[in-house]
């Protein structure tokens, strides 16, 4: 057998293992690449065309997970120096599934659709871990570009049935946070949408300096007593019934 036949028998074998390589490669890789932070759990198909629970590996060794993902990376794309995956969530319409564009220098997401416990703010900044914050929060953006350079886009967090240790009452609300990222610079907006907690304010994320927030807070109609002693946690009373809050880096 000649060496061209065997270097052909050997490219076709090659190929073969990279196209039917299993999903939970990647979900090595993520775990090596996050010191196992992140991991996708109960991996199947093939690193190309799969589906797994991405799953976050809390500082005190808990796993939060998210729903099931199914993803499809587009092969020929590939070809063009970058990668471009169809990503859906259990339950999610094809129509509306997001699609991810990759490539050396950032990550364009059209379609953004997430949902996630409310636990994972423990692990986004040391300002929430106290609170422990409940809930679910879904957010949403027609398109986000993520690069060295930080965010730019508009996306909308919807939090519902939030609540927190810090009050015994449960749930507090809804809530709605509305990010404009430009760079490395996010602008945050909060509103209420519904619940007895009423918090409303405005600050900023960037990137090294971390989040300066103020907001304001009171209870609703018929709720004051209810939150008297919440409210007074969160900050002092400025006004008849409405007290102040700051979120400053720690």
């Amino acid at each position: 057998m000649s060496k061209r036949i065997l270097a052909l028998f050997a490219s076709v074998y090659l190929l073969t293992l990279i196209i039917t390589a299993p999903a939970s490669l990647l979900d090595k890789l993520l775990q090596y690449t996050t010191q196992g932070r992140l991991l996708l759990a109960n991996t199947s198909g093939t690193i190309w065309n799969g589906s797994a629970m991405p799953t976050i590996r809390a500082q005190d060794g808990d796993l939060v997970a998210m729903s099931f993902l199914h993803w499809k990376i587009n092969m020929p794309s590939l070809f063009t120096g970058k990668i471009q995956v169809g990503l859906q969530w259990d339950g999610q319409s094809p129509a509306s599934a997001t699609e991810a564009i990759i490539t050396a220098k950032q990550i364009e997401l059209h379609r953004v659709l997430l949902q996630a416990p409310a636990r994972v703010l423990d692990e986004v900044s040391p300002i929430f871990k106290p609170a422990q914050f409940r809930g679910q929060l879904r957010i949403q953006s027609d398109l986000l570009v993520l690069s060295g350079r930080g965010m730019d886009g508009a996306a909308v967090v919807d939090w519902y049935q939030a609540s927190s240790a810090l009050s015994s009452i449960a749930p507090l609300g809804d809530y709605r946070l509305a990010l404009n990222g430009a760079g490395n610079r996010i602008q945050i907006g909060l509103t209420t949408t519904a619940g007895m907690l009423l918090l409303e304010g405005d600050g900023n994320w960037q990137a090294g300096q971390g989040m300066e927030f103020h907001g304001k807070a009171q209870a609703s109609a018929g709720n004051h007593d209810n939150l008297t002693e919440l409210l007074h946690h969160l900050g002092p009373e400025v006004s008849p019934g409405v007290h102040s809050f700051t979120l400053t880096p720690q």
